[in-house]
């Protein structure tokens, strides 16, 4: 395969896996009644449809062909939408991903999917072997000749292959009799998404439904054709001013007039600027903003360095300079940060499909809403939380939600709610998931946690409810007798808590017995470039991210007290409990006059630590530990300052007990 197929392949690849994500949504959207998603269903299914004819991929143009043409007589009312119906379609939407699949690791469609069709075929009344071609016209209607102007997307990045797939659409309607530029013109870099087609058609409606089935397309305009444009040759000749060179021709020859000079120009000023419109948006391989990052992180690590130079030295070109470097970087930054932006909704999409499918196998009823869908997050953070996510989502619908016939008899209503949220509190953002289930049982946890060894009776007695709740959390631990397809095997909660964790957030649990859960995640927006807080202990610096600082201030006798032989600070009239880090790293050297308390939060508590000094806040880039280093607990890497040191960042959660209960 050429380099430029290789290309188009994983464009198509990436393109179809994004329509499957919009049909999965928009299937369970009919399901619960919402007609009006048909249309986008049929609109994706026929771009695949035909992006799959121009790759050659026939077996998933088939598949496509059956889906589409299904959807087409849902649309029409000619089926009745039923569970059975929307199971089909599902299945159907399942085969197509396993194509791309193997497209992508094989690079052929080669799957067995003549059940599928067959059973689309009985839900039309239709016979299995029914073609293409017998659904397709075999006559060409002589009705109205119309010139259609298409304009694709901007963003579009397989313009040809978009164009492509409008001339095969309006080939279903009518006779296409021209099309400028050509085929081959299309492919061209050069092509602004901008072309004709000429076409004999029975109406103008048939033409414009047949567009809007096209996914990418900006806009089109259809108009009459005058008698004598219907020849391709005609066209041609007519069309001439539609290209600079066929501008310069007329010019040439004398032949246009004043008026159509000014005509053609005012086409070449708005196909440049179309030209100049389609660069504002284009794809980047991720691994590509990963480089950009981590070189925008050395800029700021050398940036720091300058800063500390500059304030050494009195020259003012020197700190005009710097500071002028320093906005710069600093607005670098930033852009590239928001370009690494994503949307919560990118992961979120797939669970209304996996909650459906999860209850009906479980024999519940479900009712699963989600908020917050435009709350952004680093696309690194939102990759890593995808999985946990999956397996609370899971859980709820699993071990949270009752049967039908339990929730009857506790008074409830027979479908049980899940939501999943999303948004940005202060310098975090918050993950949330609640559900009106059976909620947990902290009995039934605590006798679970003593049978696997987790914790002895002792330890459990000791525990409070807060910290019984995250034993959930524990790796091995499940409440289930025995285990299932679905879960009960105790492995996935502990992988939250440790990706949380390792992305630099916590979790916590708040659950009532009977009533039902709520799982709250923090997460910074970012692992990248955090800010950070950089205090003194003795002589050594740690830095602190501030997404997990609340507030600082100095100890003193005031708020300073020592209960049972532990140590709080009294923080508007509240005990928080208070850990010195020179006990904590076993520091022994220059103990300062005055000691300052950090408050920091973890899994929505508060606590206090206990510094030397307050170096400064700054912006650190965040170097992970490796090998030996990475299993060191209470760090969660190393920043380099600008004078050359290497500063430990302090892991919050493992730094204060956060894996004695894992």
């Amino acid at each position: 395969m050429s380099d430029e197929m290789e290309e188009y392949k994983q464009e198509f690849i990436q393109e179809a896996r994004e329509y499957l994500d919009i049909m999965n949504q928009n299937f369970i959207k009919v399901e619960k009644g919402d007609l009006d998603a048909i249309n986008e269903i049929f609109r994706m299914a026929h771009t695949i449809k035909g992006m799959a004819g121009f790759m050659g991929y026939k077996n998933l143009e088939e598949l496509c062909h059956k889906l589409e043409s299904a959807m087409g007589k849902v649309r029409d009312g000619q089926i009745e939408v039923t569970e059975e119906l929307i199971d089909v379609m599902l299945k159907a939407v399942d085969a197509i991903e396993e194509m791309i699949d193997r497209i992508e690791d094989e690079d052929n469609d080669n799957v067995d999917v003549e059940h599928i069709i067959h059973t689309l075929a009985e839900l039309m009344n239709a016979e299995k072997d029914e073609s293409v071609k017998a659904e397709k016209p075999d006559v060409k209607p002589d009705g109205a000749k119309l010139r259609v102007d298409v304009y694709i997307a901007d963003d579009c990045v397989m313009k040809s292959v978009r164009a492509a797939l409008v001339i095969e659409t309006l080939s279903e309607v009518g006779e296409v009799v021209g099309v400028i530029p050509d085929e081959k013109d299309m492919e061209k870099d050069t092509f602004d998404g901008h072309f004709v087609v000429y076409i004999k058609a029975p109406n103008a409606s048939a033409v414009e439904d047949a567009i809007s089935n096209v996914a990418e397309i900006d806009r089109f305009e259809i108009t009459p054709v005058e008698a004598g444009e219907e020849q391709a040759e005609d066209v041609k000749e007519a069309e001439i001013g539609i290209t600079e060179s066929g501008i310069e021709e007329e010019k040439k020859a004398g032949d246009v007039e004043e008026r159509e000079d000014e005509k053609a120009e005012s086409k070449i000023d708005k196909k440049e600027g179309r030209r100049k419109r389609k660069l504002e948006s284009i794809r980047v391989n991720i691994s590509q903003l990963d480089t950009i990052m981590n070189l925008v992180g050395e800029l700021v690590i050398s940036k720091g360095r300058l800063l500390q130079i500059a304030a050494e030295y009195d020259i003012p070109e020197l700190k005009e300079a710097v500071a002028i470097m320093d906005k710069s970087i600093t607005s670098l930054q930033d852009e590239i940060m928001q370009i690494r932006m994503v949307k919560v909704e990118r992961v979120f999409s797939k669970f209304p499909r996996m909650v459906r499918d999860l209850a009906r196998k479980l024999g519940k009823k479900v009712e699963f809403t989600m908020e917050g869908l435009d709350t952004e997050l680093d696309r690194t953070v939102l990759d890593e939380i995808s999985d946990p996510l999956v397996h609370l989502v899971r859980n709820a619908v699993d071990h949270g939600i009752e049967t039908p016939e339990e929730r009857k008899a506790a008074g409830k209503d027979e479908t049980g709610k899940i939501k999943l949220s999303a948004w940005r509190e202060k310098n975090n953002i918050i993950i949330e998931l609640e559900d009106d289930g059976r909620g947990i049982d902290i009995e039934k946890i605590k006798q679970k946690a003593i049978e696997k060894g987790i914790v002895s009776p002792a330890e459990a007695e000791s525990m409070s409810e807060d910290e019984l709740k995250m034993l959930i959390f524990s790796p091995g631990f499940s409440t289930k007798d025995k285990a299932t397809e679905v879960s009960g095997r105790g492995v996935g909660m502990d992988v939250v808590k440790t990706t949380v964790e390792r992305l630099g957030g916590s979790v916590r649990i708040f659950s009532e017995k009977g009533k039902g859960t709520r799982i709250r995640i923090h997460l910074p927006p970012t692992v990248a470039i955090v800010k950070s807080l950089l205090v003194k202990v003795a002589d050594e610096t740690y830095a602190i991210p501030i997404s997990s600082v609340v507030e600082a201030l100095y100890v003193d006798e005031e708020n300073w007290k020592v209960i049972h032989g532990n140590p709080f600070m009294i923080v508007r009239g509240k005990l928080v409990p208070a850990f010195k880090l020179r006990d904590m790293f076993n520091v022994e050297n220059g103990r300062p006059e005055r000691e300052v308390g950090i408050i920091v939060e973890k899994e929505g508590e508060r606590y206090a630590l206990i510094a030397d000094a307050i170096a400064e806040q700054q912006e650190i880039v965040i170097k992970p530990l490796t090998g030996y280093l990475a299993k060191i607990k209470g760090f969660s890497g190393v920043t380099i300052l600008g004078d050359g040191r290497v500063v430990p960042i302090l892991d919050i959660s493992s730094l204060l007990g956060g894996d004695r209960l894992a």
